[in-house]
C-alpha cells in the first residue's frame, strides 16, 4: 500500500506539471507565406486632391474608427501639414449609420516636419509619427504623439540624438513599437517598448533592397512591410518584407496599381486594414501638373485559425467572397439613405478581426479552464492519497489488533491447557 501511495502521488504530480506547461496547439493569424504580397490586385478606395501645390501625403494608419492621413504641406517648418480622417467603416464611432470611405474630419493645428510615417496604438489611443526630417533642431531624432479621437497633438518624446525615425509601426500583439532609422542610422530596423525605449536593434538594411530610401512601415505578425522609394528610376513599384525572427528581406515583389499612362506614382505607406485586408495611399502626379492621392486595398494569402461554425463557407470561399460582401454592404447602404430607412441589416457577421479575436479569446480560455481542471484534479488527487494513507493506517491498526486479539486467546489457551478447570 504504501508504494501504491508513493506511485499514486508522484503520478498526480507529474500530470499536473506536464498539462501546466502545456501549451493548446494555435494556428496564428498569419501572412501565409514570404511571397503573399505576389500577383495581388489592388482596388481604389478612396481618390482626393492634394491641397497644397508642393504638398505630399506621406504616411497613413488605421484607428478602430478612421484610415488617418498626413499630407505634409511643403518642407518648410512654418506652415502647418494636414490631417484628414476617414470613415473605415458605416458607422461612426457613435453607431450613426455613414458613408464608408469619405472624409470625417479635417485638423490644421501644427507642423510635423515631413510626417513620414504613422502607428496607432489601441492601448493609448494615440498615433506615433515619425518626423524623418528635423527641420526644428529640438525635433531631431523625435516622434510625436497625436490623440487618436481628436487628432491633435499631446507631446513629444525624445528616441535618439544620433539618427531621425524614418518609419514607424505597431505590434499589438506584442505592445510594442518597431522604427526605421534614417541614412544616419543605416536605414536599421529597431525594436521599442511601449515606453518607447530601445530593446533590440534588427540590423542595417541600407542598400538591401531596389531604391535609394524607404517610406512608412507597418507590422504584421513577422513581417515589417514598407515600399522602397523608386520614384523617378523607372523601373516601377516595389513593396519589401522583411522578416523579424530571421533579420532579413525575405521579399519584394512588383506591385502594379493600375494607373493611366502619363502619370507618375509614389506609393508612400502601407497599413493592415484588416487580417489579410492591407491598404496603400499613393500620390500621382499628372500630366496637367496636378496632384491627387489615392487609397487601395487588397486582400493576401492569410492563415486563420480553424473556426466551427453553422454554415460557415471555407476559408477560400470567404476570400474570394469578402469583397462582394462589401460591396453589397455599400449598395445597402445608399440605397437606405437614399430612400430614408431604417431598415435593421440581417444576418451581420463579425468583421475578420472580431472573428480573430475572439477566437484567440475562446483558445485563451480553454488554456484557462484546462488549468482549473487541473487543479481540481490535483485537489482531488491529494485527497485521495491522503485517503489512501488513512486506509493503509486503519488496516495496519486493525491487523495489530487483530494479532493482539489472537496473541491473548493464544495464551488463554495455554492457560486453561496448563490449569485446567480451574480457571
Amino acid at each position: 500500500m504504501k508504494w501504491e501511495v508513493l506511485v499514486t502521488g508522484l503520478i498526480g504530480i507529474v500530470l499536473f506539471w506536464c498539462i501546466w506547461i502545456w501549451e493548446p496547439l494555435e494556428v496564428h493569424a498569419e501572412i501565409a507565406s514570404d511571397d503573399a504580397f505576389e500577383g495581388v490586385t489592388w482596388e481604389k478606395i478612396i481618390e482626393g486632391d492634394i491641397e497644397s501645390p508642393k504638398g505630399v501625403v506621406q504616411s497613413m494608419c488605421v484607428t478602430d474608427d478612421y484610415i488617418i492621413l498626413i499630407e505634409n504641406y511643403d518642407d518648410t517648418a512654418d506652415r502647418s501639414d494636414i490631417i484628414k480622417a476617414y470613415y473605415r467603416n458605416d458607422t461612426d464611432a457613435h453607431g450613426k449609420r455613414v458613408e464608408k470611405y469619405t472624409q470625417a474630419k479635417r485638423v490644421v493645428e501644427r507642423n510635423y516636419e515631413h510626417g513620414n510615417g504613422m502607428a496607432y496604438n489601441p492601448n493609448t489611443r494615440e498615433i506615433a509619427v515619425a518626423l524623418y526630417t528635423h527641420l526644428n533642431p529640438e525635433n531631431r531624432g523625435c516622434i510625436f504623439l497625436i490623440d487618436a479621437d481628436t487628432l491633435s497633438f499631446k507631446k513629444k518624446v525624445k528616441i535618439a540624438d544620433d539618427y531621425n525615425i524614418l518609419g514607424i509601426g505597431y505590434d499589438e500583439a506584442l505592445d510594442r513599437y518597431i522604427i526605421q532609422t534614417n541614412v544616419d542610422g543605416g536605414y536599421s530596423f529597431k525594436i521599442l517598448d511601449s515606453q518607447f525605449q530601445v530593446t533590440e536593434d534588427l540590423g542595417k538594411y541600407e542598400g538591401s533592397s531596389k531604391g535609394n530610401n524607404f517610406q512608412d512601415l507597418c507590422v504584421s505578425g513577422d513581417y515589417i512591410i514598407n515600399f522602397p522609394l523608386t520614384l523617378g528610376l523607372g523601373i516601377g513599384d516595389f513593396l519589401n518584407v522583411y522578416s523579424i525572427s530571421r533579420k532579413e528581406l525575405v521579399s519584394c515583389p512588383q506591385m502594379d496599381f493600375g494607373l493611366e499612362t502619363g502619370t507618375v506614382d509614389e506609393p508612400e505607406s502601407i497599413c493592415e486594414l484588416e487580417p489579410g485586408v492591407f491598404a496603400a495611399v499613393v500620390n500621382v502626379y499628372h500630366e496637367d501638373g496636378s496632384r491627387t492621392f489615392s487609397v487601395y486595398k487588397t486582400m493576401v494569402p492569410y492563415n486563420f485559425p480553424a473556426v466551427k461554425t453553422e454554415e460557415e463557407p471555407k476559408e477560400e470561399e470567404q476570400a474570394e467572397e469578402e469583397p462582394k460582401e462589401e460591396e453589397q454592404a455599400e449598395e445597402t447602404s445608399a440605397r437606405e439613405q437614399e430612400g430614408g430607412g431604417d431598415q435593421k441589416e440581417e444576418d451581420e457577421k463579425p468583421s475578420l478581426t472580431e472573428r480573430v479575436r475572439n477566437l484567440m479569446k475562446t483558445t485563451y480560455s480553454m488554456k484557462n479552464i484546462m488549468k482549473t481542471a487541473l487543479i481540481i484534479f490535483f485537489a482531488l488527487d491529494i485527497v485521495l492519497v491522503v485517503y489512501l494513507k488513512v486506509l493503509a493506517v486503519r488496516r495496519k491498526r486493525k491487523r495489530m489488533l487483530e494479532k493482539a486479539r489472537r496473541e491473548r486467546q493464544r495464551i488463554r489457551q495455554q492457560i486453561r491447557a496448563m490449569y485446567g478447570e480451574q480457571l
